[in-house]
């Protein structure tokens, strides 16, 4: 009676501790990975110079600067005529970022990305000055600003 009493106590504990840690699982919510407003503008330009996928690069723009980006259709004519850059492959390096926060809900962060890529066998160096906001815990690009 002793060890049959025994065996229905670790039964029962090994049940009840497998049930919590499933039922704890089913609950549980996906946490989403925040990706970093450097990896959002690295990942914008990748998608446009290097994987030429213009609808991968738009997927990382604000809705005004999703507009903007749409009227040229393509990657190449992005890269070409929005940005005036062409390169056959390029490197990217972002540095110089300004965080202003502008309340709780809108902050933004000046970026500059730097180019180095090839052309016809030429090596090219080029940068382009950005705006990135935050927009429901996601950065997204809004905006191409002049340098200088």
């Amino acid at each position: 009676m002793n060890k049959s009493m025994f065996i229905l106590k670790s039964s029962s504990l090994l049940f009840l501790l497998l049930s919590s840690f499933l039922l704890s699982g089913c609950n549980s919510e996906e946490k989403k990975v925040e990706i970093s407003e450097r990896q959002v503008a690295i990942s914008f330009f990748e998608a446009i110079y290097n994987e030429k996928n213009a609808k991968k690069a738009i997927s990382f723009c604000s809705a005004n600067f999703k507009e903007e980006i749409e009227k040229y259709h393509t990657a190449s004519n992005i890269a070409h005529r929005f940005f005036d850059m062409r390169f056959d492959s390029v490197k990217l390096h972002t540095s110089a970022m300004k965080t202003q926060i502008i309340n709780e809900y809108n902050i933004q962060v000046t970026m500059m990305v730097q180019f180095t890529g090839i052309r016809n066998g030429a090596t090219y160096k080029d940068y382009k000055k950005i705006r990135l906001i935050k927009k429901n815990e996601q950065w997204l690009v809004d905006k191409l600003l002049k340098t200088g």
